[in-house]
């Protein structure tokens, strides 16, 4: 009974990482964000980020802006287009 417990939570751990996506977009949009949470709110009140997006990577945009929403306390606007992406972070 342990092997298969163990068994179990292999394959758990690989579905985990198999599910982590990494975008290319990802460090724009963090150091974006940390310039906007390190400056005075009279000095940059909103920043936004441009980019190329493919078609798959759609959800996974939007799951990373909301974490990053999360994680500042900003307001963020998303428009995607077809292969591009632009994302407006602002003060909440």
């Amino acid at each position: 009974m342990q092997g298969l417990a163990v068994a179990d939570r292999i394959l758990e751990s690989l579905v985990e990482h198999a599910s982590v996506v990494h975008l290319a977009c990802e460090g724009p949009l963090r150091v974006a964000a940390g310039i906007l949470s390190r400056a005075a709110s009279d000095e940059i009140s909103a920043t936004t980020v441009v980019g190329v997006l493919g078609a798959d990577d759609i959800r996974a945009c939007k799951a990373l802006v909301a974490e990053i929403v999360d994680e500042f306390g900003f307001e963020a606007r998303v428009r995607l287009h077809v292969g591009s992406f632009s994302v407006r972070f602002s003060r909440a």
